[in-house]
């Protein structure tokens, strides 16, 4: 596990929409995450204070503190140790009046990704009125995401095509690479694990014996060629996941000048 701190507020997602924005004249764009850089979830400060979440214990642990009232999550046990069930939990959260004043944004995952331990430790913070982005430890998620906000959270957001998809994910186990609109999975494709037999020859009491060693690739190189397109409506999520063990890498999506 990793631990990280985060400035006032995160831009990813701003940065990530820029090229959607209607009337924008643009050549194609390149969007791009590296490893535990991908947006978990993203929570708006509705307070006069800044508002700071501290992620502990190997991402099981959340501390989030509401105009200085400290609020503790226990993300590892049932009943929150999924994105839906976490949300709940942080929109609970209050200060020492208690109001209730923050505002989650669930697109950037799944309702049942886990989160009891995939979350990266580190401290983040969001100054009043301001979102912060809760991040996936990679290692722990096991996936690479983007993600391509809505119209509910990123607003002017048009029509564009999701041309290209290419992943470096570094690991082990078989690479699936997923789309999904609207947390519905709308395209698939899975690449096995790729390995390779090392031969092997040992001499054993004046015997040569032949043996072979297998080995599996950690690299392996995903280039999606998509042309989909999509309307702006709905959030969009692109992942690439390692069955075993997902360790570095980067992923990337190509989108079109309309």
């Amino acid at each position: 596990m990793k631990t990280k701190m985060f400035g006032l507020y995160g831009i990813a997602v701003a940065l990530a929409a820029v090229f959607l924005v209607s009337g924008s004249v643009m050549a194609a764009q390149i969007i791009s995450k590296v490893e535990d850089t991908s947006v978990a979830l993203r929570v708006k400060n509705g307070y006069d204070a800044t508002l700071t979440i501290v992620v502990s214990g190997s991402g099981t642990n959340f501390t989030v503190a509401c105009d200085a009232n400290t609020n503790t999550i226990d993300g590892d046990v049932a009943g929150c140790d999924i994105i839906s069930e976490l949300d709940a939990a942080i929109l609970a959260c209050t200060n020492a009046a208690g109001e209730a004043s923050l505002t989650i944004n669930a697109e950037p995952s799944l309702a049942a990704d886990s989160t009891d331990g995939e979350m990266l430790d580190g401290t983040y913070t969001a100054a009043p009125g301001k979102w912060l982005e809760l991040l996936w430890d990679t290692s722990a998620h096991l996936s690479l995401d983007l993600y391509f906000p809505s119209r509910t959270y990123q607003t002017g957001v048009s029509a564009y095509i999701l041309d290209k998809v290419q992943a470096l994910p570094t690991g082990t186990g078989n690479v699936t690479a997923s789309v999904y609109k609207n947390g519905t999975l709308v395209a698939s494709k899975v690449i096995t694990s790729p390995s390779y037999v090392l031969p092997e020859t040992l001499l054993t009491g004046g015997t040569n014996i032949n043996t072979n060693t297998l080995s599996t690739v950690a690299v392996v190189n995903l280039d999606w060629e998509l042309d989909m397109p999509f309307t702006g409506k709905d959030a969009v999520i692109v992942r690439a996941t390692r069955a075993t063990t997902l360790t570095a890498g980067v992923i990337s999506a190509t989108i079109p000048n309309q």
